[in-house]
């Protein structure tokens, strides 16, 4: 081999060698600097600032990921807002029951028990004005569903009206209030109407009546007007006619109630005793006196059920046809009123057969036992308002305010007067 050549190898050679004796040392030097780093951090003893600082872990970067779908994206919504997400499902679940409900209850057929022959058995008294067109229609119902209904009645034109209907299980019921000796025999009568055993067939098997219900109703107008303007003697005729009558009235038939075990309802107006608005004075006390009553009489009595149904709107224009248009004298004159000033149709109320579902529940399914129950539309919503929102609120739903104030004046004669500059007299009223 020549000499070149091998003065070339020697010197590869030990280019070779020396980079693998530094490599080698470089590794041991790397191997005792992480073993050091490693003791130094793990020792307890050495201050946090003398520690070595550990390296960040490598970040990799994130995979890129195809476009979420749309079930895909709803489900990474929902699972970052569960709280969201419960409130909007209880709450259009429990419009959907409430709905279904109310549909299914609605379908339900509705009709009072009757013997095993087939004759009627369930007796309702039925208080009010026979001549007011809620008492006319309640009664054609409660009839029509399988009740024997009974008016009490104090005049023989009122017991003309009644039997005007030709309706045989619409009876009237001759009571006069004013005189207890009349009122204690026509409860004795109607006592033994109920306990003696009835055959309406020959040789068929007998039964007896139950009173299963005793409803006060509403009467069908109240003096409208300030205050001032009510006399001495209208105040007088108010009370006597729609608190102290019929107290009396349920007075005398409470030990008929108890031992039937009845229920007692009071059916009272719910819109205006909850706002309590201007020139509405009598219908706002005389309310008032029978929640206070009702109230009283639940403390007293465990063995009547005693229910207060607040009626609200109702549209009682559908159910006119034949009959005469059932509707207060004064929602009407009101409502009519409200279409002049505002220029726009008054909404809707609530189906009257609403009511009569409410009244036969009531009797029958014990709905609201012992309770409050709500009936047509804005009677819940103004029973609130009226009790939580402030005056300030109620007067401007109103259209209350300083400029239409009632500025009373007086006449000549001595007798008040109201006037406004915006407001002007209602006929009738």
């Amino acid at each position: 081999m020549p000499s070149n050549d091998q003065d070339m190898f020697d010197i590869g050679y030990v280019q070779d060698s020396f980079n693998a004796l530094t490599e080698s040392i470089e590794a041991h030097f790397e191997s005792v600097a992480r073993s050091l780093q490693d003791t130094f951090r793990d020792t307890p003893w050495l201050p946090d600032s003398m520690k070595p600082i550990p390296k960040p872990p490598s970040r990799m970067p994130k995979a890129l990921r195809p476009p979420a779908g749309y079930f895909e994206a709803s489900r990474h919504w929902i699972s970052e807002h569960r709280a969201v997400t419960a409130a909007v499902v209880a709450f259009i679940g429990t419009g959907a029951f409430i709905v279904w409900r109310r549909r299914r209850s609605d379908r339900a057929k509705r009709r009072a028990k009757r013997a095993n022959n087939g004759a009627r058995t369930e007796v309702v008294v039925l208080v009010g004005s026979p001549h007011s067109p809620l008492t006319r229609s309640l009664s054609l119902e409660l009839e029509r569903r399988g009740f024997i209904v009974y008016i009490p009645v104090s005049s023989v034109s009122e017991e003309q009206t009644i039997q005007r209907d030709a309706r045989a299980d619409i009876k009237a019921l001759s009571l006069d209030i004013s005189s207890p000796s009349s009122t204690e025999e026509t409860i004795q009568k109607l006592t033994r109407l109920l306990n003696t055993p009835h055959h309406p067939i020959p040789n068929s098997a007998a039964h007896k009546l139950h009173l299963v219900a005793f409803i006060l109703l509403p009467p069908p107008t109240f003096p409208t007007g300030s205050i001032v303007n009510i006399s001495s003697p209208e105040w007088s005729d108010v009370l006597n006619t729609n608190i102290l009558a019929p107290f009396a009235i349920v007075n005398a038939f409470l030990p008929l109630l108890a031992s039937q075990k009845s229920t007692l309802l009071f059916l009272t107006s719910s819109i205006n005793p909850s706002l309590t608005p201007p020139s509405h004075a009598p219908e706002s006390v005389v309310t008032g006196a029978i929640h206070q009553y009702v109230s009283t009489l639940r403390q007293e009595l465990n063995n009547v059920n005693i229910v207060q149904i607040l009626l609200g709107h109702f549209d009682f224009g559908s159910s006119a046809g034949q009959r005469q248009q059932l509707v207060l004298s004064q929602e009407s004159s009101r409502a009519e009123l409200t279409k002049q000033r505002l220029g726009e149709k008054v909404s809707k109320g609530s189906p009257l057969r609403e009511l009569h579902n409410s009244v036969f529940d009531t009797i029958v399914r014990n709905k609201g036992r012992g309770g409050t129950v709500f009936v047509g539309r804005g009677s819940r919503t103004y029973d609130l308002i009226g009790k939580w929102a402030p005056t300030s609120i109620v007067g401007w739903m109103l259209g209350m305010n300083r400029r239409n104030e009632p500025v009373l004046t007086r006449t000549k004669s001595g007798e008040s007067s109201e006037g406004s500059a915006e407001w002007e007299k209602v006929p009738g009223s």
